[in-house]
């Protein structure tokens, strides 16, 4: 209805200047005054009828009923310093969408004539339009500074690596601290038993030593005992004769060659060495015992083997001397 009576409006705008101009014409050629109170009365009723238009068209603006607000390809996520294109639908069609508002609850977002501008700030805004008391559905706009995320997860992305890295050179190093200490307790062990090897061959050549300094000095012993022994043995034969009578009675008068009351011989107490025998009564005694010199030159015997050596082989020691 605006639509008609603003188009009656035109026609009549349009129609003063002609009724105007053939009133002046017809004052010019002298025309009939009722000619000329006719064209001029025509465009002041044309006037007057395109003010009273004017007026009803200007009268009945249209309120706008509902507005539809909507962005074309939604995301979730929307950089910064982007501008996003928004369509905005206000009806009924006809109404007047020249008092819309853009409202944010964000203060860095920005409207243009083709959508919304965001701004340099990361963070979620709502985005809604109003004409009056009428309000479009709110929409939601996360803004995010995507050229930053990309630095920050290819610099965590790099310190991750770094890490690992460093981790992986720790291990390595831990592995080969701990093949050196392997090492070194197995130098020190084969040294340990290097040196207890060379103990053992110093012990062993000591005892050599010692065996052969006890073999030179036994040696010694018994290259000193043989002239005496060779002498004892010319005193024995000298008095065995007179040995061998004294057993012969003895015998005849019923005793026995171990009768120490028989025989008083004090050159076999004269001996250098550590021991004297009794080979019948299996006694060891030592050379200044009182019952060396009555032992019967057939069961005397001289040792220089250990008391220990001698008692393995039968005898046992005196009562009187040991």
């Amino acid at each position: 209805m605006n639509n008609i009576f603003l188009l009656l409006t035109i026609i009549s705008f349009l129609g003063i200047p002609f009724f105007m101009a053939w009133a002046v014409i017809c004052m010019i050629r002298k025309r009939p005054s009722k000619k000329r109170f006719k064209y001029a009365g025509a465009s002041a009723l044309a006037l007057v009828a395109g003010l009273i238009g004017f007026g009803i068209t200007m009268d009945k603006v249209i309120e706008p009923e509902d507005i539809v607000l909507s962005i074309p390809g939604y995301q979730e996520e929307y950089d910064v310093n982007t501008e996003i294109p928004v369509n905005i639908t206000v009806l009924p069609e006809n109404a007047d969408a020249g008092s819309l508002e853009y409202i944010s609850d964000g203060g860095t977002l920005t409207f243009s004539e083709s959508g919304i501008i965001t701004g340099s700030l990361e963070g979620s805004f709502n985005i809604y339009v109003k004409s009056g008391d009428v309000t479009s559905d709110i929409i939601s706009i996360h803004v995010v500074d995507i050229a930053a995320r990309e630095e920050a997860e290819r610099q965590r992305a790099a310190e991750e690596q770094a890490l690992k890295e460093a981790t992986q050179k720790r291990l390595e190093e831990e592995k080969a601290a701990e093949e050196a200490q392997r090492k070194r307790q197995e130098a020190e062990k084969a040294a340990e038993e290097a040196e207890q090897k060379r103990l053992r061959e110093e012990k062993a050549a000591e005892e050599a030593e010692q065996k052969r300094a006890a073999e030179e000095k036994a040696a010694a012993e018994t290259a000193q005992q043989k002239p005496s022994q060779e002498q004892a043995a010319a005193e024995s034969q000298q008095t065995q004769t007179v040995q061998d009578s004294a057993a012969q009675a003895n015998t005849s008068q019923g005793g026995t060659g171990n009768n120490f009351n028989t025989y008083d011989n004090a050159s076999q107490q004269q001996t250098s060495a550590t021991y004297v025998l009794n080979t019948n009564t299996h006694k060891i005694h030592y050379p200044s015992c009182h019952s060396v010199r009555k032992i019967a030159p057939q069961n005397y015997a001289t040792s220089n083997s250990s008391v220990e050596e001698l008692v393995g082989q039968g005898y046992t020691t005196c009562g009187n001397c040991f």
